[in-house]
């Protein structure tokens, strides 16, 4: 008995159709299905016609080369630097921008504040604490 009721999940998971998911919410004779709006018979026939639905659009190709990327600054900073500043970036990326680095499809997921080596200065001349600023960012 105990086989039947672990082979029984596992058959409906072999022979059911793909299940589909769809956001569905009506307001008078308006139909809005995943963000599209229908009229109720249009809605009607495409709920009842799977095949009359719009593909889905696939899902963006991956991107050749590296995923993921840190850009750090070369010199020490007391406040984040400014738009024209360069970031050396690893995975082969060069010297960018924060500009250049979004325009090239990247993200930036987290900045690191790095303070100096105890060796080295630790304040600017304006008295403020310097800090190198680590972009980790990915596709």
């Amino acid at each position: 008995m105990k086989r039947l009721f672990l082979a029984l999940p596992l058959a409906l998971a072999i022979v059911a159709p793909p299940a589909s998911a769809a956001f569905v919410f009506r307001v008078g004779d308006a139909v809005y299905v995943d963000g599209k709006r229908y009229s109720w018979e249009e809605w009607k026939k495409i709920r009842d016609n799977p095949e009359l639905r719009e593909p889905q659009p696939a899902a963006a190709a991956p991107v050749a080369g590296p995923r993921a990327a840190a850009c750090t600054t070369a010199i020490y900073y007391d406040e984040f630097p400014s738009e024209d500043e360069r970031f050396q970036c690893s995975a082969g990326l060069g010297a960018l921008t924060r500009e250049q680095i979004l325009e090239k499809g990247w993200k930036v997921d987290f900045v690191e504040k790095m303070p100096p080596p105890s060796d080295q200065q630790a304040q600017s001349p304006r008295g403020m604490p310097l800090f190198k600023y680590k972009l980790v960012i990915s596709r």
